[in-house]
């Protein structure tokens, strides 16, 4: 009798094992996070194919080679150089704390960007093409075919992306999923206003019965004037684009080239005044020295300074122009090398012209 448990104790037991077990199953959730997340990047950037462990698996074996290849060459480096034992053995250490955990982070970062770009320009080609598909598909429905086989039979080769993942829908719906919940499931594949209201007005008019014929021929032409508006306000602001890129491109390379070949005059104009005589016949200690500004850092604060601007300038410009930097980020590489190099060729015709002097 002394061992038996009452009913009341028998039934806090359950109640304190819960928390230790959720406890232990954090850690398994934390754990699959990230297979998750890069499973879903590689799914709607088009590699299904990829397999997530084998990528990672792949990403951590290069790094641990590359800090292996820089472990040997450390130490053959030691073994010729002979620098001691604490300078090398802090380097490996450095190499397989600090190096790693650069290489790990960078490798990764630039692995979701490049999924993450790509998954925005694959969205851009399905709303490209979307407009042409539901008039195909509106055409289909006035011609006598359900919603189903008009989707299906509106899929052209050109349309790309759009084209497999209506493929997928109709797969769905022979499988006996409904058209609406397929429909849902593709638009939320990808981060696209256009196409999520499309899909919404799509659902609402099955559920309610509606003309699909006159409704998807006007969400189409609804797009198309969206397309021509954004069209005219990217006009409106040409102005503002105009002057943001012509200071960025033309303006700062110049008056940076020119503060640099003024900088070089001046140095070398203080460094041949001889100011002791006259300090000693005015009675006035004068000291001017020309090596206070580094022309050398003065050039590498240029093409920072340069690079910073061009790198907003073209975001700006995309943010203007488009509405998002994600579809202008290809005019940041270009505006960076356009300023960089009239920057340099600025202070070489500048120091071409003064060069009596320098």
């Amino acid at each position: 009798m002394l061992f038996k448990k009452t009913k009341k104790e028998a039934s806090k037991e359950p109640i304190a094992k819960a928390p230790i077990e959720k406890a232990k199953k954090k850690p398994k959730r934390e754990k699959l996070s990230h297979r998750r997340l890069l499973r879903k990047y590689l799914d709607l950037a088009g590699f299904e194919h990829v397999h997530e462990d084998r990528l990672t698996k792949r990403i951590f074996n290069t790094i641990v080679f590359l800090c292996l290849l820089l472990t040997l060459v450390t130490i053959a480096a030691a073994i010729l150089l002979r620098p001691g034992i604490f300078g090398p053995t802090l380097l490996i250490i450095g190499i397989w704390t600090g190096v790693f955990a650069f290489l790990l982070i960078f490798t990764f970062f630039i692995l979701y960007f490049f999924l993450d770009m790509r998954m925005f320009n694959r969205k851009l080609q399905i709303e490209t093409v979307l407009p042409d598909f539901l008039q195909l598909t509106s055409a289909n429905i006035s011609a006598g075919m359900p919603l189903d086989k008009a989707l299906f039979f509106a899929v052209r080769p050109q349309f790309g992306i759009l084209a497999k993942e209506i493929e997928e829908v109709a797969k769905a719906t022979v499988a006996g999923e409904d058209l609406t919940v397929a429909l849902e499931k593709f638009a939320s594949k990808y981060d696209s206003t256009m196409l999520t209201r499309s899909v919404n007005l799509m659902v609402e008019g099955i559920q309610a019965g509606g003309e699909m014929a006159e409704l998807l021929n006007k969400i189409a032409i609804n797009i198309q004037e969206l397309r021509l508006m954004k069209r005219e306000m990217a006009a409106n602001v040409t102005t503002y684009v105009i002057f943001i890129g012509f200071a960025t491109i033309v303006g700062a390379p110049l008056l940076f080239s020119l503060s640099t070949t003024l900088a070089q005059i001046i140095q070398n104009v203080v460094a041949s005044l001889d100011l002791g005589s006259a300090s000693s016949s005015m009675g006035v200690s004068l000291t001017f020295n020309a090596n206070a500004v580094n022309i050398s850092d003065f050039k590498l604060f240029s093409v920072l300074a340069l690079c910073i601007t061009s790198f907003f300038s073209a975001s700006i410009i995309s943010i203007i122009r488009k509405g998002n930097i994600r579809e202008g980020i290809k005019y940041i590489p270009i505006f960076i090398i356009v300023t960089i190099s009239l920057y340099f060729l600025g202070v070489w015709t500048l120091g071409s012209l003064f060069k009596g002097m320098f």
